[in-house]
C-alpha cells in the first residue's frame, strides 16, 4: 500500500480484512496513525527509519527532507527478461518486491513508470493496461480528488486534506480496496479489456444519483457481474495464490 495518509490506512484495513498480506510504506500522518493504532496494523509497515525499533526514533533533519519523497517503483525483472511483480525504493533504499501495488491519488505519480500508458482506470481502481496496480480513493480515477462538499472548519488537525470531513471519503476507500481484495483472491473477475476501455466508468444505465453514493450504488452492481463472471470462469487467481493465502477472509462490513 503507498499511501501512509488516511485514504491510504483505511484501504490497508479492508486488503487485511479481506484476506489479503498487505503492507503500508513509509511513515503513517497522524491520523492514519491512530486508525493503524486502533487496529493493531502499525506494525505492517516497511521503509520507516524505526522500523525495527520498539517506539518510534526522534526526527532528524535528514528525516524532514526526505519525508515528502515517493517512492519509486519499477517492474521486477529486466527489459529482455519481465518477472511478475515489483520492486520499491525510497531515496535509493530497496525495500523489497511485491506482487501487486495499490496506490492513491497522492501517490499515483509513483507508478507512472509502470503503467507506461496513460488510460482510463476501470472504476476508478482498476488500471487495464498495468497488472497488479490499483488505485483507491478517487471517483474517476487518478486526475479527480475527492470533493464531496463539507465544511472546511470541521475538519481536525492532522486530517488528511484529500478525505473529506464526512465519512463518505473513509466508505470510498473501503469498498475500493474491497473490491480489489475481491479481485486478488479470485472471488471477482474484471470485464473483458475493450468492455473496460470502452466503458471506464461504473454508471451506465439507470442511475441518476451522483457523487461517492451513486458510485458505490454502481459498484455494488459491478461487484453481483463480477462475481457471477468469476463463477462462470472457475475463480480465476489474478496473482500468484501466496498473494491473498496469507490470512483468512474475516467478512466484516465497513465500520464507517
Amino acid at each position: 500500500m503507498l499511501g501512509a495518509d488516511l485514504t491510504g490506512a483505511v484501504a490497508l484495513t479492508a486488503l487485511i480484512d479481506g484476506g489479503i498480506d498487505a503492507v503500508y510504506v513509509g511513515s503513517p500522518t497522524p491520523a492514519a496513525g491512530v486508525l493503524l493504532a486502533e487496529r493493531a496494523l502499525a506494525s505492517r509497515r516497511v521503509g520507516g527509519r524505526d522500523d525495527d525499533l520498539g517506539e518510534s526514533a526522534p526526527r532528524t533533519p535528514v528525516d524532514e527532507a526526505t519525508a515528502d519523497l515517493l517512492p519509486v517503483v519499477s517492474r521486477v525483472g529486466t527489459e529482455d527478461d519481465p518477472g511478475r511483480g515489483f520492486e520499491i525504493s525510497i531515496d535509493g533504499r530497496p525495500l523489497g518486491s511485491w506482487d501487486a501495488i495499490v496506490v492513491t491519488v497522492t501517490t499515483v505519480a509513483a507508478v507512472a513508470g509502470v503503467i507506461g500508458v496513460d488510460a482510463p482506470w476501470y472504476g476508478g481502481v482498476f488500471h487495464p493496461r498495468a497488472d497488479g496496480v490499483y488505485l483507491v480513493g478517487s471517483l474517476e480515477g487518478a486526475g479527480a480528488a475527492l470533493t464531496e462538499p463539507g465544511d472546511a472548519s470541521t475538519r481536525h488537525t492532522g486530517q488528511d486534506d484529500e478525505m473529506p470531513p464526512s465519512s463518505l471519503g473513509q466508505q470510498l476507500a473501503w469498498a475500493q480496496a474491497s473490491w480489489v481484495g475481491e479481485h486478488l483472491r479470485g472471488r471477482y473477475l474484471l470485464p473483458a479489456y475493450l468492455a473496460m476501455l470502452d466503458h471506464p466508468g461504473l454508471r451506465r444505465v439507470g442511475l441518476r444519483r451522483r457523487g461517492i453514493g451513486g458510485y458505490l450504488r454502481a459498484l455494488e452492481r459491478e461487484l453481483r457481474a463480477g462475481r457471477a463472471r468469476a463463477a462462470a470462469a472457475g475463480y480465476p487467481l489474478p496473482l500468484p495464490a501466496s498473494t491473498a493465502a496469507a490470512s483468512p477472509a474475516r467478512g466484516q462490513a465497513s465500520p464507517w
